[in-house]
Parts: C-alpha cells; sequence; structure tokens
C-alpha cells in the first residue's frame, strides 16, 4: 500500500476502526476512564483479511476489561488453506454464528467490517436473541429483504480473479 493522498496507510485504517469500535463503545479513544460494564464484542474482519486485523482494536477493548472474539473466517488470512470453491458467504456466517453459540455468548457487541458487514446481517438473522447491538464499521450493509448473496455474488464477480485466490492462498495481504 502506498501512503499518498488516494490510499489511507495501515495505521490510518487501523486507527479509524479502532475510533470507530471506542465510538461505539462511548467513550473517546485513548480514555483512560474504565467503562462500568464490561462488554463482549465479536469483530469480523473484512474479506482478504483474518482476525489479526483486529489486534489493536482487541488490545484496547481487553485494557477497559471487555471480552473479544475475533475469528478468521473460513479460507481467509491464517485459515486460507482452507479455501475451497464451497466457501461463501454462507460459510462465513456460520463461521461467526458459531463462535457465538460455542462460546455461549449473549449481549453482544457484534462489529464488522468491509465484507463483514454483510456477514453480520446473516448472523443478526440466526441468532438475534445473542446481539445486544451491532456496528457496520465502514461496512457493507444489505438493503432490507435484499439478497446477501447477490450483493456479495455481484461484487465478487466484478472484483476476484483466480489469481486473487491464488494469491490468497500465497500470502497475507498488505495493510488491513
Amino acid at each position: 500500500m502506498t501512503n499518498d493522498m488516494t490510499t489511507p496507510s495501515r495505521r490510518t485504517v487501523v486507527g479509524a476502526m479502532a475510533a470507530g469500535t471506542m465510538a461505539a463503545l462511548g467513550s473517546p479513544v485513548g480514555s483512560a476512564q474504565a467503562q462500568t460494564t464490561a462488554r463482549t464484542f465479536v469483530l469480523v474482519h473484512g474479506a482478504w483479511h483474518g482476525g489479526w486485523c483486529w489486534r489493536r482494536v482487541s488490545d484496547q477493548l481487553e485494557k477497559r476489561g471487555h471480552k473479544v472474539f475475533a475469528p478468521t473466517m473460513t479460507g481467509l488470512g491464517e485459515r486460507s488453506h482452507l479455501l475451497d470453491p464451497k466457501v461463501n458467504l454462507a460459510t462465513h456466517v456460520t463461521d461467526i454464528v458459531n463462535v457465538i453459540k460455542w462460546e455461549s455468548l449473549s449481549n453482544i457487541v457484534l462489529v464488522g467490517h468491509s465484507y463483514g458487514g454483510v456477514i453480520i446481517s446473516g448472523v443478526a438473522e440466526q441468532v438475534p436473541e445473542a446481539i445486544g447491538s451491532i456496528v457496520y464499521l465502514d461496512a457493507f450493509v444489505p438493503e432490507n429483504g435484499q439478497e446477501s448473496n447477490l450483493l456479495v455474488g455481484a461484487l465478487a464477480r466484478d472484483r476476484l480473479t483466480p489469481l486473487d485466490l491464488a494469491v490468497a492462498r500465497e500470502k497475507p495481504p498488505v495493510g488491513c
């Protein structure tokens, strides 16, 4: 990634993610004031990332006494060895739903970044009782009644190539 006026640096993107998540808490970023009630966060990354992209945000939330889950979806990040033509949006929704179910999470703050916005929309449909609040952080937000798979399908058709899939298997992406 270049550091010019049109392309933000990784530090800028991660900082914005942290600021957005902290804003959802209602406390200023860098504030030493602890929130009185600890919350549980489930942070959902975008395409071509992994749970690792939330490390700085997770650290900040945990310092404030919150519990954080930042799973990596099947076929992405450190789980790229599982990439297969059968992996799709439903797989990624199931990845997050299973974290919520197997960890017995409730009253969570569900945060989705970029493609993660479509994922958390599907998660909200499957386990609404587990969600206390939902945050779309610079994310795709499907219209009410819109078929999520059509939105992501069109995005994938327009943007993904066999080369993208090969590169995703070989090395992690630059930036977050």
